[in-house]
């Protein structure tokens, strides 16, 4: 059961997906990054959408996982097609009746226990055997439901969380259909999100993609508004080897010092293989009239990726947009900040 999907708002005519688009169109499969306008369009027209209530009909002390607002799990594949079209995916992801059902009974547990399980025991209040499917193939988040939980997703504090495995499958371009499921807090209790991410494409190769060299990273290439470039940078690519791999970033040719947090290659861990840097740097920036005078371009390299036997390198540019776009304008005082996610995920 499908139940819906989005598209993007673009501004002045501008190539997106390969394809020139006049102002104002409904376009999929991807933000053309690459047009400033555009972002800030598809940001603010994102970000300034209210927050549907979660209308949640069921009960913690009767175990009953219920349904929570259709229009509120709208909102949340809306979010996961926002960050995919940035990323220059297929943001056509739709909310299958299915999974988000079966996410119900994962959402429940997960609140009821106060903890978070990938293969939750006996242990778990409120557990059925729908909802250990359900912790198997979803995200899962505590204190946080709806689109501000995909936002922690995309983030992946934590230590636990270095290889940013939310972000990447949320970003997974094979996926197709999520489930959404979301219990709401009480006195005792958190609200949780289970977010169904695995569906029966996770092993399918990939579709076309923004980028020509197969490459999915966060932030992607081009620019992106300051409040989503977090402390972990990641750079995936479908069947490579990162054992070996470095990476470099720069400003106007001065290097940033960075530290690698983790680097995955074995197929089958994750959708794809990743590289995952934490960049050094906090970086200031005076108010000023100009909205682009303070953005900042990070050159990126990343080297030594084997594919197929032979080593590659890769290289784009992210321009980090040093005044806000979002519905109330404000300079971004820090590109990296270390600013801890709210609540609990895994």
């Amino acid at each position: 059961m499908v139940l819906g999907t989005v598209a993007f708002l673009v501004a002045s005519a501008s190539l997106v997906g390969g394809i020139q688009r006049p102002a104002g169109t409904l376009v999929e499969p991807w933000i053309d990054t690459s047009n400033r306008e555009a972002v800030v369009i598809a940001y603010r027209t994102e970000f300034a959408t209210d927050v549907p209530d979660i209308e949640w009909t069921g009960n913690h002390d009767a175990c009953q996982p219920g349904r929570s607002s259709e229009r509120l799990a709208m909102a949340t594949v809306r979010r996961v097609n926002f960050y995919r079209a940035m990323a220059g995916v297929p943001a056509g992801v739709t909310l299958s009746g299915e999974f988000t059902a079966k996410a119900q009974h994962a959402a429940l547990a997960m609140s009821a226990t106060g903890r978070l399980s990938h293969t939750p025991d006996d242990s778990f209040s409120c557990l059925s055997d729908t909802g250990r499917q359900a912790a198997a193939n979803s995200n899962l988040y505590l204190g946080r439901i709806g689109p501000s939980a995909i936002d922690g997703y995309i983030e992946d504090p934590g230590d636990r969380n270095r290889d940013v495995g939310h972000r990447n499958t949320i970003l997974h371009p094979p996926t197709t259909e999520i489930g959404v499921g979301h219990v709401d807090g009480t006195a005792t209790t958190y609200p949780a999100n289970a977010l169904w991410v695995f569906d029966d494409r996770v092993f399918a190769d990939n579709p076309a993609l923004r980028e020509p060299d197969g490459f999915v990273a966060w932030p992607p290439r081009g620019y992106v508004p300051a409040e989503l470039v977090h402390p972990r940078w990641s750079f995936g690519l479908a069947g490579a080897d990162f054992d070996e791999a470095s990476v470099t970033m720069t400003v106007d040719g001065r290097p940033v010092d960075l530290e690698v947090v983790a680097r995955l290659s074995q197929p089958g861990y994750v959708p794809a293989p990743i590289l995952v840097w934490e960049p050094v740097a906090i970086l200031g920036s005076d108010d000023t009239a100009d909205d682009t005078a303070n953005d900042i371009t990070f050159d990126v390299v990343v080297d030594g990726v084997v594919v197929d036997g032979a080593e590659v390198a890769f290289s784009y540019s992210v321009t980090v947009m040093g005044e806000s776009p979002g519905p109330a304008d404000r300079v971004i005082t820090a590109v990296f900040e270390n600013m801890p996610g709210l609540g609990n995920l895994l």
